[in-house]
C-alpha cells in the first residue's frame, strides 16, 4: 500500500512538472504575442507620424528640422526594438512559428532603411516624395503582412499548446485516478470505514473531472481541499491545475476577442465587420432581406484632440461608441473601423424604412449631447444592398454618401444613389486635376472693377480665380474652391493667385487698389500675413493699395479666432485694408465689426438684386449703409447690374459699387487695354 502511494505521488509530481513546463511554454508564446503588439503599435505611430510630415512637406509647407530629427529618433527606436526581437527559446517553437517570427523581424529591419530614405528625401527634396513613396509603401505592406501572419501563427500555437496540455492532463489524471481507485479497493478490503474516508472523496473528485472540459466556471471547485492527507494533496493539485487551465482559457478568449474587437471601445473591429457583412449579404440572397451599411465619422474630432488631448479624444470615442450601441437593434452590428470612423450593419426586410428609423434615433441621441462640454456630432452615409453586391462595393457606396454628408455641412446623413456616385467621382477627378492646374496653365486670374457710386471712377479691382479645365472647360469657382479648401490645396493656390494679382497691380495706376479674397482655411497657415506682405514688397506694390476680403465663416469664430485676428491686424498695421465680404449673411456680423475692426463692408449681392422689389432687402441695404456711415466704414454694394439699382444706392449714400453695370471680370491684358483708353 505504501509503495502504491509512493508511485501515485511520484506520478502526480511528474504530471505537475510537465504541466508547469507546458504552462511556461504557453507563457513564452503569450510574451511573444505581446511583443508583437508593442512592435505593431510602434510601427503604426511611426507610419502616422511619417505620413503627416511627408504630406505637409509634399504640400510645400515647411517642416521643422526638429520634427525630422524626432522622426529619425523614432525610426532608430523602432529599429532597436525590431532588432532585439527574437523567438526566445527556439527549441520551444515550431518551425512554422520560428520562420514566421524570423520573416517578421526581417521585414521590420527591411522597413527601417526604406523609411530612413523617405525621411531623407522628404527633408532634402519634397518633390521626390511621390517617387520614393511606392518603395516605402511596399516595405510597409510586407511588414504588416508578415506581422499578421506571425500573430495568426502565435494564436494557433497558443491554442494547440492549451489543447495539448488539457489532453495530457486529462490522460494522466485518469491514470492517477485509476491508481487511487486501486488503492481504495485495497483499503476497502481492509475495512469498511476506508470507504467513507477515501472512496467517497475520490468519487467526488472524479465527478469534477468528468466535467473538466466544461467551459463554465465551477464555484464549488474540487472537494477535499481542506484535507491534510494524500487525497488533500491530490485535490489541491487538481484544483491548481484546473485554475491554470482556466487562466489559459481566459487568455485564449482574450486573444480571440482582441483579434476581432477594438481595444479602446470594445466594439467589433474592421475584420469582424467585414466577415459579418459578407455573411449577411450571402444570407440576404436567400431570405430576400436587404442589408444597410452606415459609414459614420465623428465631426470635429481633431478639434477635440487639440482641446482635450488624446485622453479626451479617447473618452469622446468611447462615448460615441456607447451612443451608437444604444441606438442599434439587438441584431445589428456596430464596429469601429479605425480612428474616428464607425460603421453599422443593419439587416431588415423593409429598407430604407429601417435605416431611416435608425438615423432618427441617432439624431435624437446626438442632439441630447449638445449642452455637454464635448458634444457628439456625426456625419453618416447610408447605402442599401442591391443584387449580387459584395461587401467592399457596398461599404464604398456608404463612404461616398458620407463624403456627400460632410460636404453638405456635417452633422447630417445622406443616402447613396447613382447620381451621388457620379458627382463624387467628378469631385475626386477635379481634386486630382486641381493639383496640377497651376503648372498646366489652367488656373488664371480675372479682375472686376470697383467704382465710386457718384462719379463712377474706378478705384480698384477685385481679383477672382478661374479654372479652364482642358477637357471639361470652364469650372465654376463655386465648384472648385470648396474642393481646394477641403483637400488643403487652397493655401498653395491662394498664394499663387496673390502673386499673380499683385504682379498685375504693379502695372496699374498707383491710385487703383487691388482686392484679394482670403479663404478661412488660409488663416491656418502660420505666417499668412507675412507671406502676403512679402509678395507686395517683391513686386513693389505699396501695402496701402491692398484690400483683403474675408467672409463671416464659422472658422473665423472658433478656436482659430485669435490667429485670424492677429493676421488681420498685422496686415492693417502695414497699411492694408480689411473688408468683410457678403455682409449680412452671417450670424454675428456686429460682433465681428467690434472685434475685427473692418475698413470696408461689402453688401451681399442677394440683397442688392432684390432691393427694388423686396422691402426687407431694401431695408437691410439701407441700414447697412447707415451703419457704415456711423462707424466711418466704407460700404461697397456687390452685384449692381441696372441703372435703377445704382440710382437708389446713390440716394442712400453708398460709397462704392461693383457689378456687371460697372464692368465684367476681365483678364490682366484686358484691364490694361481698358485703362489705356479710359474705359472701366
Amino acid at each position: 500500500m505504501l509503495l502504491l502511494s509512493v508511485l501515485l505521488v511520484a506520478s502526480g509530481l511528474r504530471v505537475g512538472g510537465q504541466v508547469q513546463a507546458a504552462n511556461e511554454g504557453i507563457d513564452q508564446l503569450t510574451h511573444l504575442l505581446r511583443r508583437q503588439d508593442r512592435e505593431d503599435r510602434a510601427q503604426r505611430r511611426l507610419r502616422l507620424a511619417l505620413g503627416d510630415a511627408t504630406r505637409v512637406a509634399e504640400q510645400g509647407k515647411p517642416v521643422a528640422d526638429r520634427r525630422w530629427a524626432e522622426l529619425a529618433a523614432e525610426l532608430r527606436a523602432f529599429a532597436v526594438l525590431s532588432a532585439s526581437s527574437n523567438g526566445g527559446d527556439a527549441a520551444a517553437l515550431s518551425p512554422e512559428l520560428h520562420e514566421a517570427l524570423a520573416q517578421t523581424r526581417a521585414a521590420a529591419l527591411g522597413f527601417v532603411p526604406t523609411a530612413r530614405d523617405l525621411i531623407e528625401v522628404a527633408r532634402r527634396d519634397p518633390t521626390a516624395i511621390k517617387a520614393e513613396m511606392p518603395g516605402f509603401l511596399g516595405a510597409l505592406k510586407r511588414l504588416e503582412a508578415e506581422r499578421t501572419e506571425a500573430r495568426e501563427a502565435l494564436g494557433r500555437a497558443i491554442e494547440e499548446a492549451v489543447d495539448a496540455n488539457i489532453a495530457f492532463s486529462r490522460r494522466n489524471t485518469v491514470r492517477l485516478l485509476a491508481g487511487a481507485l486501486a488503492a481504495v479497493a485495497v483499503l476497502f478490503a481492509m475495512a469498511v470505514w476506508l470507504r467513507l474516508r477515501v472512496l467517497k472523496p475520490i468519487v467526488a473528485i472524479a465527478s469534477r473531472l468528468r466535467d473538466f472540459d466544461d467551459e463554465r466556471p465551477d464555484a464549488a471547485g474540487v472537494p477535499g481541499l481542506e484535507r491534510a492527507d494524500e487525497l488533500g494533496d491530490l485535490a489541491r493539485g487538481l484544483s491548481e491545475y484546473r485554475e491554470a487551465v482556466e487562466a489559459r482559457r481566459a487568455a485564449q478568449r482574450r486573444v480571440d476577442f482582441l483579434a476581432h474587437h477594438d481595444a479602446l471601445t470594445g466594439l467589433p473591429n474592421r475584420l469582424l465587420f467585414e466577415n459579418r457583412l459578407a455573411h449577411e449579404l450571402a444570407r440576404s440572397r436567400r431570405t430576400g432581406d436587404q442589408v444597410a451599411v452606415f459609414a459614420i465619422d465623428m465631426d470635429g474630432f481633431k478639434g477635440i484632440n487639440d482641446r482635450f488631448g488624446h485622453a479626451g479624444g479617447d473618452e469622446a470615442l468611447r462615448r460615441a461608441a456607447a451612443l451608437l450601441a444604444d441606438c442599434i437593434r439587438a441584431d445589428d452590428l456596430v464596429a469601429r473601423i479605425g480612428g474616428d470612423e464607425f460603421a453599422v450593419i443593419q439587416v431588415a426586410p423593409s429598407q430604407p424604412a429601417a435605416a431611416e428609423a435608425l438615423l432618427s434615433r441617432l439624431s435624437r441621441a446626438t442632439a441630447k449631447t449638445a449642452d455637454e462640454e464635448v458634444a457628439i456630432r456625426m456625419s453618416v452615409g447610408v447605402a442599401i444592398s442591391g443584387p449580387d453586391q459584395d461587401g467592399d462595393e457596398l461599404y464604398n457606396s456608404a463612404d461616398m454618401a458620407l463624403y456627400r454628408a460632410k460636404g453638405d455641412g456635417r452633422n447630417t446623413a445622406r443616402f447613396f444613389d447613382t447620381g451621388l456616385q457620379e458627382e463624387i467621382r467628378l469631385k475626386r477627378r477635379l481634386a486630382r486635376d486641381l493639383e496640377d492646374a497651376i503648372e498646366a496653365g489652367g488656373l488664371y486670374v480675372v479682375y472686376q472693377p470697383i467704382a465710386t457710386a457718384g462719379a463712377m471712377r474706378v478705384v480698384g479691382h477685385e481679383a477672382l480665380l478661374r479654372w479652364r479645365h482642358p477637357e471639361l472647360g470652364e469650372i465654376a469657382p463655386a465648384q472648385f474652391i470648396p474642393i481646394a479648401e477641403s483637400t488643403g490645396q487652397i493655401g498653395r493656390i491662394g498664394l499663387w493667385m496673390a502673386d499673380q494679382a499683385i504682379a498685375a497691380a504693379a502695372t496699374w495706376d498707383p491710385s487703383v487698389a487691388l482686392s484679394l479674397n482670403l479663404s478661412p482655411i488660409q488663416f491656418r497657415e502660420p505666417d499668412l500675413g507675412g507671406a502676403l506682405l512679402s509678395l507686395a514688397e517683391r513686386h513693389g506694390v505699396a501695402a496701402d493699395r491692398l484690400e483683403f476680403e474675408v467672409t463671416e465663416s464659422a472658422t473665423l469664430l472658433g478656436h482659430h479666432r485669435d490667429a485670424v485676428l492677429a493676421t488681420l491686424r498685422r496686415l492693417q498695421a502695414a497699411g492694408a485694408r480689411i473688408a468683410m465680404d457678403d455682409f449680412g449673411t452671417g450670424h454675428s456680423s456686429l460682433s465681428n465689426l467690434k472685434d475685427f475692426g473692418f475698413d470696408k463692408l461689402k453688401v451681399d449681392r442677394s440683397f442688392v438684386a432684390a432691393m427694388l422689389t423686396h422691402q426687407p432687402s431694401a431695408s437691410i441695404v439701407k441700414a447697412t449703409i447707415g451703419l457704415g456711415r456711423s462707424l466711418g466704414v466704407r460700404i461697397v454694394a456687390e452685384g449692381v447690374e441696372t441703372e435703377r439699382q445704382l440710382e437708389r444706392l446713390r440716394e442712400w449714400g453708398c460709397d462704392q459699387v461693383q457689378g456687371y453695370l460697372i464692368g465684367r471680370p476681365a483678364t490682366r491684358d484686358e484691364v490694361d487695354r481698358r485703362a489705356s483708353v479710359g474705359v472701366p
